[in-house]
């Protein structure tokens, strides 16, 4: 059984123990120690890492009662050991774990909203919880947690031997299951819970908290959350993208948000003038396809290649072809690919079947059935050739429907 160090002193960076077994574990070794600082995967955050004598601590998992170090090197039964934590990363995830902490305590408190969920990944956090939280709540939550954050209350972990002794303790969440001796963390004047997790030692250590993201989530709030330094490099970031933004519309940056909106509404109506205009021009185009059309045994037939004609245009070209008996198969090269449609009225056979024709042709897939198919494909070799080939094809079909 390894004594857990971190239970107790969170900033502890460096510890001595003695190796009790070593064992191998593939291109690794397992080391369990009689006393560790390392904190494992666990709590729904990731293990400490750093190193034992020298050799690299990769992951850190509990078994039962025992703690094993997964590491890259052999340290025999019996060696004295000095292991050193990578504080920078433990240092990262306290803050996180404590600004859920008091964020939890924030949503508790404001609206009854209780956590039921937590996960610590090393760019992000997020916080479930149980109920609805709307953005205004959300901004709520996050303003009076920094806030507190900012008072630089004393964060204290104690562990107490029974369930009796935490009788009178305010507690915001106390986890099912839980066996003597219990660890409660406390941010004085707010929160209290167990937990068996690392924890800075004032508030303020936390940075600044920043709730980056929130959405519904099995009835209840997923909140995605930044503390301390990943806090600050999103606001970097966000910053360098505002500014970014403006330098392009040639304005300060609490003027890009209208820049940006102003643009959205001029290219909705440029959009709209363009419909129009596409609309206009696929009139002409469809009577100029309707005077190409060949007459086959009643039925117009129309195979014809576009060029720099969008393949969202082309039902529309279709269906404005089919006046009485017609078949019209149009094509829509717009570069590496080629789209392609299929329409028809009064005739047996039907477009489902006919677009097999067009798949096979250009090794391309499509489907469709009763009067309507469609399809896409690679653009061949031989392209103009290819479709020339289809119109012989489907005039021999209409021959003898």
């Amino acid at each position: 059984m390894t004594e857990r160090l971190y239970l107790l002193d969170s900033m502890l960076s460096a510890f001595d123990a003695t190796v009790l077994a070593c064992e191998p574990d593939g291109d690794g070794y397992l080391i369990e120690l009689d006393q560790s600082a390392f904190f494992p995967n666990k709590g729904g955050q990731p293990c400490d890492t750093g190193t034992l004598n020298g050799a690299r601590v990769l992951d850190v998992n509990e078994q039962g009662e025992r703690l094993w170090h997964r590491t890259d090197r052999a340290i025999p039964a019996g060696t004295k050991a000095h292991g050193e934590l990578d504080f920078a990363r433990r240092f990262d995830i306290m803050q996180q774990h404590t600004g859920e902490h008091l964020l939890s305590w924030c949503a508790w408190h404001l609206f009854g909203a209780q956590n039921v969920g937590f996960h610590c990944a090393l760019t992000y956090a997020t916080l479930d919880l149980d109920k609805p939280v709307g953005h205004d709540g959300i901004a709520e939550i996050e303003t009076t947690a920094n806030r507190l954050a900012a008072e630089n209350a004393a964060v204290t972990a104690k562990i107490y031997d029974s369930e009796d002794d935490l009788k009178g303790i305010p507690l915001r969440k106390h986890a099912e299951g839980l066996t003597a001796p219990i660890r409660i963390v406390t941010i004085e004047g707010s929160d209290a819970c167990t937990c068996c997790a690392p924890h800075v030692r004032r508030t303020g250590e936390i940075g600044q908290l920043k709730i980056i993201d929130a959405v519904p989530y099995k009835g209840g709030t997923r909140c995605t959350f930044l503390c301390g330094m990943r806090a600050l490099r999103h606001a970097q970031a966000m910053q360098d993208t505002v500014s970014a933004i403006a330098l392009r519309f040639s304005t300060a940056r609490e003027q890009a948000e209208s820049a940006v909106q102003k643009q959205g509404e001029e290219l909705s109506e440029t959009k709209r003038e363009l419909r129009q205009a596409y609309a206009a021009l696929d009139g002409y185009l469809a009577e100029s396809l309707k005077r190409e059309a060949e007459d086959v045994k009643g039925t117009k037939l129309i195979v014809k290649l576009l060029e720099s004609v969008d393949a969202k245009r082309l039902r529309g070209l279709a269906g404005a072809t089919m006046d009485g008996r017609a078949l019209t198969v149009l094509f829509s090269d717009t570069g590496e690919r080629v789209s392609y449609l299929l329409a028809s009225n009064g005739i047996k056979t039907d477009a489902g079947v006919l677009i097999g024709a067009v798949n096979a042709a250009l090794n391309g897939s499509g489907g469709g059935r009763g009067t309507l198919a469609q399809g896409s494909a690679k653009k061949p070799a031989g392209l103009k050739e290819t479709v020339e080939g289809l119109f012989t094809y489907f005039r021999n079909v209409l021959l003898h429907e």
